[in-house]
């Protein structure tokens, strides 16, 4: 009998587990530049390949050629869909006279709200065009259904006060609490 309560118990926690798995892949990026994938732009910046029990991710950072004007970031996340890949949420970030520079080191892959569905966070920063050197924020991109969230910090105030996109109000609450950690913790210079 405690054999059978034991077996119940280390299966229930192994299916627990495989059901919250979130595996990233590694991609080289020359290679996937080469592949024809159907991203935005010219060039990859980062590109992750997430599964989870339930989806296939890529999700592809790109640009233009070098110095383009405007510079653009393009944001893509695809899903394989009838074996197609399929671009499922996509954004653009531009502005006159700011170049933004993606942190590939800096990210976090989770399913905090445990539906086998990927949630994320990466991050990028605004530079004036004319000084890379010179960082104007920090900005957290999170990833969750879909849509695409932000946070983002200002190196005027040193960092202190975080402000927020107009849907952050519309992430669940387990969402942010891992946000919030991730956050936190996060060398934002």
């Amino acid at each position: 009998m405690i054999n059978q309560f034991a077996a119940v118990l280390i299966l229930g926690f192994s299916i627990s587990l495989a059901h919250a798995q979130i595996t990233s892949i590694s991609v080289n990026k020359a290679n996937f530049e080469q592949s024809g994938f159907p991203y935005k732009g010219k060039r990859v910046l980062q590109v992750e390949h997430i599964t989870t029990p339930q989806e296939d991710n890529y999700i592809v950072f790109s640009k233009e050629e070098r110095h383009a004007d405007p510079d653009h970031l393009y944001i893509q996340q695809f899903q394989k869909i009838a074996d197609k890949w399929t671009v499922v949420a996509e954004d653009d970030v531009s502005e006159k006279g700011i170049v933004t520079s993606v942190w590939d080191a800096r990210k976090s892959f989770f399913d905090a709200d445990k539906d086998g569905k990927l949630d994320a966070i990466f991050v990028y920063s605004r530079h004036p065009k004319e000084d890379m050197q010179k960082q104007l924020s920090c900005i957290a991109l999170i990833l969750y259904k879909k849509q695409f969230y932000r946070l983002q910090a200002d190196h005027d105030d040193g960092y202190q006060k975080t402000t927020y996109s107009d849907n952050y109000g519309q992430l669940p609450e387990v969402i942010k609490i891992q946000i919030s950690n991730f956050w936190q913790k996060l060398d934002k210079d």
